[in-house]
């Protein structure tokens, strides 16, 4: 019974590690073109290897918290009470077997790019259950899932400053697809009239409701700023220009 038991448990542990081998992960990759090293954060993990680029592998498919920060000359990060130059600092969103490059040009703009690796893998199933929205267009647009949403929400609210929770929600609106209910909650987060219109023009054609944008309306104080939006509403396309 006893050895019955032992190869039993090692059945179990072998099994559960192989399943884990291959449950579906994502990797990220941050360059600077500048050749000082660089210091990655993630989801405050440090990662320090006295290098403009850095992979790491292996991550969740999830939003992450992401910074990156030129290294100080003593080889850390704020060392001596010191602000280290931020490179970037936001929410990042991987999925399933993808790699996410996120580059830094020598002014301090940021690319992404993201490659699907090929290859299936077990446990992939980053699309099953999520609701789609019928666009104008006749296509269909995936629309960011509630819990997504509450973590793109959740992180932006922790930024300290207004600018850079400006320079998060741009990157985030930038990459996803929203309900205009979900882009209002997000609007809620800045207290500047200004910065909150340039998110509602920015993120127009970011909805998959475009008929109820006219909501937003509410959170405006100047009628200056409504006026503006609307609009941005009824500007034609590029194609009906046409």
């Amino acid at each position: 019974m006893k050895t019955i038991s032992t190869l039993l448990i090692s059945f179990l542990l072998t099994t559960s590690a192989f399943s884990a081998d291959f449950m579906p992960t994502a990797t990220l990759m941050i360059k600077s073109a500048e050749r000082s090293p660089i210091v990655v954060i993630v989801d405050g993990k440090c990662f320090d290897i006295g290098s403009n680029s850095i992979m790491i592998s292996g991550l969740e498919p999830t939003y992450h918290n992401v910074k990156v920060y030129h290294q100080s000359f003593q080889g850390s990060v704020g060392s001596f009470g010191y602000d280290r130059d931020v490179l970037f600092n936001g929410p990042v969103l991987l999925k399933p077997r993808t790699n996410l490059t996120i580059a830094v040009d020598e002014c301090g703009a940021i690319t992404m790019n993201e490659t699907t690796r090929r290859r299936r893998e077990f446990g992939d199933t980053w699309n099953s259950g999520r609701n789609y929205y019928p666009f104008s267009n006749g296509t269909y647009s995936r629309a960011m899932n509630d819990f997504e949403f509450d973590r793109v929400l959740w992180a932006i609210s922790k930024e300290n400053f207004e600018t850079n929770r400006m320079r998060s929600a741009e990157q985030v609106i930038s990459s996803n697809y929203f309900t205009t209910a979900q882009l209002k909650q997000l609007l809620r987060l800045f207290n500047f009239e200004s910065n909150k219109l340039q998110l509602a023009k920015f993120g127009y054609d970011k909805v998959v409701d475009q008929s109820n944008y006219y909501t937003l309306s509410d959170l405006f104080s100047f009628n200056s700023s409504k006026d503006e939006l609307a609009r941005c509403i009824h500007a034609p396309s590029p194609k009906e220009e046409h």
